[in-house]
């Protein structure tokens, strides 16, 4: 009796000890308290730890507001800026100033535990949000692949892993599908993406609006300028581009009108081929220049058309 009374101990002991031992999991994301903290490289190299799973997130960009929209950290966003305005859940957020104007005071006000950062943001306030103790991640997203990194490290940050592997699985699905419809093309449309017309301003090499030309199945007109380059009157005539991309929206303060109807109306250009067989695809400009979810929704709107055309 005695041996079995200290082998009933025994077991008890060891339940106990396996639960003592089981991770809790943090509220609504399967994530548990022993995972933290979190420590990795932003896109400035920068280390970023976080203590804890973040719940109050500040986001200094439209393009890094819609990826923790995407996913899915809505209740957890406390700030973001003026230009935020997708989705519309982003407008009833509080405001912290523009892009190179953000106000350090409104940030500090929403008391946040973790900023997420990126180019046309002060780097002193960026900075300064740093030595104040709060983790700052900076992304510089450049191309499609970056912007998988930039979900896949949010998401580690954000303990939203599982939800960030289930974008980007998905995105690179919708990729891949448009790619090989592409490349099915024997004949390459020629196409110029216009971001503005004075200066007339493309998008070259290494820019999203390049890939996602390359990708739908057209070649980029401006391949040989690096990233989005000023380009004169008579380079434009030279390429004759067979199609025309141009930006609407508020990308560059204005809308669709001015552009298109400055080609239309410039004797010098209006002669081009796009202009005189209305080979033109409006794009909004907040989908073309944010590197986030929305660059794929574009990729499959333009994809159809250039093929078409």
């Amino acid at each position: 009796m005695k041996s079995g009374k200290g082998f009933l101990i025994a077991f008890c002991l060891i339940i106990a000890l396996s639960l003592s031992l089981m991770p809790a999991t943090c509220a609504g994301e399967g994530v548990s308290d022993a995972s933290w903290p979190r420590t990795i490289d932003d896109d400035l190299q920068n280390q970023v730890t976080l203590d804890a799973n973040p719940e109050r997130i500040v986001s200094l960009s439209p393009s890094n507001t819609e990826v923790l929209f995407a996913l899915g950290l809505s209740d957890r966003i406390v700030g973001v800026t003026d230009y935020c305005t997708y989705p519309e859940e982003a407008l009833e957020k509080s405001k912290v100033g523009g892009f190179s104007t953000v106000s350090i005071e409104k940030v500090i006000a929403l008391k946040p535990d973790f900023i997420v950062a990126s180019p046309g943001n002060n780097l002193e306030v960026v900075d300064r949000l740093s030595t104040l103790g709060i983790p700052v991640y900076y992304v510089e997203a450049e191309d499609l692949d970056q912007i998988y990194t930039t979900f896949e490290k949010l998401g580690y940050l954000t303990g939203t892993e599982d939800k960030a592997t289930e974008i980007i699985s998905d995105l690179k699905a919708r990729e891949e599908t448009v790619q090989k419809e592409g490349e099915a093309l024997t004949k390459k449309p020629v196409v110029a993406h216009v971001i503005w017309n004075d200066p007339i301003y493309v998008s070259g090499k290494g820019t999203f609006q390049d890939e996602l030309i390359r990708i739908a199945g057209g070649e980029n007109a401006f391949a040989d300028k690096e990233g989005h380059a000023i380009v004169n009157i008579e380079e434009f005539v030279h390429i004759n581009p067979d199609i025309l991309m141009i930006n609407s929206g508020s990308g560059m303060g204005s809308d669709d009108a001015d552009i298109l109807e400055y080609f239309k109306t410039e004797p010098r250009l209006s002669a081009l081929s796009a202009i005189a067989s209305d080979k033109i695809i409006r794009v909004d400009s907040d989908k073309a220049d944010r590197a986030g979810p929305r660059l794929w929704d574009l990729l499959e709107e333009i994809a159809p058309k250039i093929r078409e055309m």
